[in-house]
C-alpha cells in the first residue's frame, strides 16, 4: 500500500531523554532509523504530546528491520548511507569533485566505525577492518596537509621582497653611520668629523686629515690609512682588521677595545695612544715585529 500525501507531509519529533529535536519528515525519520541515528529506545511523536518508542512505528521501516541480524542490519545501514551520500554529492555544486569524494569517503568510514564499535555482535575481524580504514584515511589526510603546508612555506619564501642593498654615495657629507665603503678619498680633509658607527671598509684614506675625529665603532677594515693624520681621534671599539696605518700619526688616539688584528702600524707614531683592551692578534707593530696570537693591549 502506497503512503498518502498526508503521510508524506507529517512532521515528526524525536526525544532522547530530555532532548527533543525536530520537526523531520517521514522520509528523514526512515533515513535516520536505517543509519542507526535513531535508537530503538528513542521516542517519536507527531504532536510532542504523545510519545511512543520508535519500534512502535513499523510503518516507518520495512518489517525486516526488526527481524534481521545485526550484521545484516549494519550492511543495510551502510548501503543506505552510501546511497544517501551519492545523492547528496551528485546535487552539490559548491565543492570540486575530488574534494567531495574525499569528504564522503571520510564520513562513510567514520559513521561505519562508530556503528560497528557500538554493536558488540559485530565480529572482531569486521571491527579491525573498519578501524584500519579510518587509520588509512587519516594517514592520507596527514600527507596531503603536510604537502600543502610545505608548498605554502616555499611560496612565502619565494614572494618575500629582496633585501634592500644600501646605497654607497662617496659624495655624501661626513655623518654618523655613513657608508663610504670602497670610496677613494685620498688626502680628504675630515678633521673633527663625527663618523660614529660609519661603514668605511676598503677605503683609500691615504694622507687624509682625520685629526680629532669621532670614529667610535667605525668599520675601517682593510682600508688604507697610510701617512694619515689621526692624532687625538677616538677609535674606541673600532674594527680595524687588516688596515694599513704605516707612517700614520696616531699620537693620543683612543684604541680602547678596538680590533687591530693583522693591521700594519710599521713606522707609525703612537705616543700617548691608548691600546687598553685592543686586540693585536698578528698585528705588525711600529718596529716591524709581529704581535703574538691572542695579544691584547700590548704587542708581545
Amino acid at each position: 500500500m502506497k503512503p498518502t500525501s498526508s503521510e508524506h507531509q507529517q512532521q515528526w519529533y524525536i526525544r532522547r531523554g530530555e532532548v527533543v529535536r525536530g520537526p523531520f519528515t517521514k522520509e528523514k525519520i526512515t533515513h535516520f532509523l536505517l543509519l542507526g541515528r535513531i535508537k530503538k529506545n528513542d521516542e517519536l511523536s507527531l504532536d510532542q504530546a504523545a510519545w511512543r518508542l520508535a519500534t512502535e512505528f513499523p510503518q516507518l521501516l520495512p518489517s525486516q528491520f526488526f527481524e534481521e541480524s545485526d550484521d545484516a542490519l549494519l550492511r543495510q545501514r551502510l548501503m543506505a548511507k552510501k546511497q544517501w551520500e551519492a545523492q547528496r554529492l551528485a546535487s552539490s555544486s559548491e565543492l570540486p569533485n575530488q574534494q567531495r569524494r574525499h569528504e564522503a569517503d571520510d564520513e562513510l568510514v567514520e559513521h561505519a566505525l562508530v556503528r560497528a564499535l557500538e554493536s558488540p555482535e559485530i565480529s572482531i575481524t569486521e571491527k579491525t577492518r573498519l578501524s584500519r580504514g579510518k587509520k588509512t584515511s587519516k594517514v592520507v589526510a596527514g600527507v596531503v596537509a603536510f604537502s600543502i603546508l610545505s608548498a605554502m612555506v616555499v611560496m612565502i619564501y619565494l614572494v618575500q621582497p629582496a633585501p634592500e642593498v644600501e646605497t654607497i654615495d662617496c659624495t655624501v657629507t661626513a655623518a654618523p653611520k655613513v657608508n663610504w665603503s670602497n670610496c677613494q678619498m685620498e688626502a680628504a680633509q675630515l678633521a673633527q668629523s663625527n663618523l660614529v658607527g660609519a661603514t668605511m671598509q676598503n677605503m683609500n684614506l691615504m694622507r687624509a686629515d682625520l685629526r680629532g675625529s669621532q670614529l667610535v665603532g667605525v668599520n675601517l677594515s682593510f682600508s688604507n690609512l697610510s701617512a694619515t693624520l689621526l692624532n687625538g681621534a677616538d677609535l674606541r671599539q673600532a674594527r680595524l682588521v687588516g688596515v694599513s696605518l704605516k707612517g700614520a700619526d696616531l699620537s693620543g688616539v683612543q684604541f680602547d677595545g678596538a680590533d687591530l688584528s693583522y693591521a700594519d702600524l710599521a713606522g707609525a707614531n703612537i705616543s700617548g695612544a691608548n691600546f687598553s683592551g685592543a686586540k693585536l692578534d698578528k698585528t705588525i707593530w711600529i718596529d716591524g715585529r709581529i704581535c703574538a696570537v691572542g695579544a691584547i693591549g700590548d704587542c708581545r
